[in-house]
């Protein structure tokens, strides 16, 4: 394996787990926002001097009030949002630990081999990908790492809409190109028209 080999390889590891480390802090941060929420909702609406006193002005509206705390609270018991939280706290800091390998020892393809295998190993721990959020996490890296300069060219330009909804609805990411992959579509197009004519 040649330096200019390994030098990528090692390139798109440290690339993967950056994103992993970013996806998972943005799954657990999601799950704890939603959990903190929840208790909120129990802690403030549950209560009976607010019921009381809500009771007084409307019992209809104390009614909804007490829907709004039942609904919320199974929620977060059937989700587990707490639980998910966990997790991905916990994968996240697994590849952290991953990318601490890499800084720590001299870079071999047997180091990298050994690293893969860890990744594989996390990865089967993980829950089922949400790949709009992934796709978020992949932005960030970019504008982590590239040159301010670089950045427009590489980032997915990605809709405020989505990237709100993007832990609540897997939206589908087919569509997505950076202005850079569009460049290459389209000279491989204009190639493949020029070598047909």
């Amino acid at each position: 394996m040649t330096d200019s080999t390994l030098d990528d390889d090692l390139y798109d590891l440290r690339f993967y787990l950056q994103r992993c480390v970013r996806y998972h802090m943005r799954r657990s941060a999601y799950f704890l926002k939603w959990q903190r929420i929840t208790s909120f909702v129990g802690v403030v609406f549950g209560s009976a001097a607010l019921t009381s006193l809500i009771n007084q002005a409307d019992p209809r509206l104390s009614i909804a009030f007490a829907l709004v705390v039942t609904v919320m609270s199974a929620f977060d018991l059937v989700v587990g949002t707490g639980q998910h939280a966990w997790l991905h706290n916990d994968l996240r800091k697994r590849f952290l630990e991953q990318l601490g390998v890499l800084d720590a020892q001299q870079v071999t393809p047997e180091l990298l081999a050994d690293v893969r295998h860890q990744i594989r190993r996390i990865e089967a721990d993980e829950p089922a990908d949400r790949v709009m959020v992934n796709l978020i996490a992949t932005n960030d890296v970019i504008r982590s790492t590239f040159d301010r300069d670089e950045v427009e060219e590489h980032v997915y330009d990605i809709g405020w809409c989505k990237r709100v909804t993007a832990n609540l609805i897997d939206w589908g990411i087919d569509q997505y190109r950076t202005k850079a992959q569009a460049k290459e579509d389209a000279e491989a197009a204009s190639h493949s028209t020029t070598t047909v004519a």
